[in-house]
């Protein structure tokens, strides 16, 4: 059974860690609306790069109330010799506001903090000729973070790994 975690810097870890999420968005008529995107957590916000229209930033305008989700997978679900399903994974829960970043010399400053977070992490480095051009053309979404709720499943089997598929 999964545990709740507390700890924030746990989950501040785990989102500085992951690079995908899932945003979820409602229209006005609360239908359901969720999307896997890439993002980086930044100065306590998550922030997104998009394009400079789209369903997602029509929602957005029309209520800014999200919730993002990470999580991590460590296996696969496995066979246990007590004939329990397990499954071991780590996931935050973020609930904020998402809004859309409107100037763009605003855009290009979280454009070059996007930027540098990823070439901080990868073993290439993205282009750093980002300049006003690219901000009128490339979209951020800022999630200012109102509360968040984690769950860490480690396993009850420390040999689970070894358990053969029936």
């Amino acid at each position: 059974m999964a545990e709740s975690v507390t700890n924030l810097e746990w989950m501040k870890n785990l989102l500085t860690e992951e690079e995908i999420g899932h945003l979820a968005l409602c229209d006005e008529h609360c239908n359901p609306y969720v999307l896997p995107i890439n993002y980086a957590y930044i100065e306590g916000q998550i922030v997104l790069h998009c394009g400079m229209s789209g369903h997602k930033l029509e929602l957005i305008r029309n209520n800014s109330s999200c919730c993002f989700v990470v999580d991590r997978h460590a296996d696969k679900v496995q066979y246990h010799p007590e004939k329990q399903c397990h499954y071991r994974y780590h996931s935050v829960m973020v609930y904020g506001k998402a809004r859309f970043v409107e100037s763009a010399r605003d855009r290009l400053e979280w454009i070059n903090k996007y930027r540098d977070h990823f070439n901080q992490r990868l073993d290439w480095t993205m282009s750093s000729d980002d300049n006003i051009a690219t901000a009128a053309r490339c979209g951020i979404i800022l999630i200012e973070i109102e509360s968040m709720t984690a769950r860490c499943e480690e396993g009850h089997d420390k040999n689970a790994d070894k358990a053969v598929d029936k």
